[in-house]
């Protein structure tokens, strides 16, 4: 089984977008909600946006 690494894109209403790598869709969840919980936003404002093989470029 490999360990291949996608990266997770979320956005909440506001606009605030969380981008990282994860080994699967559960595991970006995980991390979706501590990132929201330190961020003190609720972790169901943030809808997934994107699975991708690399980060985004950021201009």
């Amino acid at each position: 089984m490999s360990n291949k690494k996608s990266y997770y894109a979320f956005e909440d209403p506001r606009g605030t977008t969380i981008e990282f790598q994860a080994t699967s869709l559960q595991q970006a969840m995980v991390i979706k909600k501590k990132r929201a919980q330190e961020m003190g936003i609720p972790k169901e404002a943030f809808e997934l946006t994107s699975i991708r093989k690399k980060p985004s470029q950021s201009a």
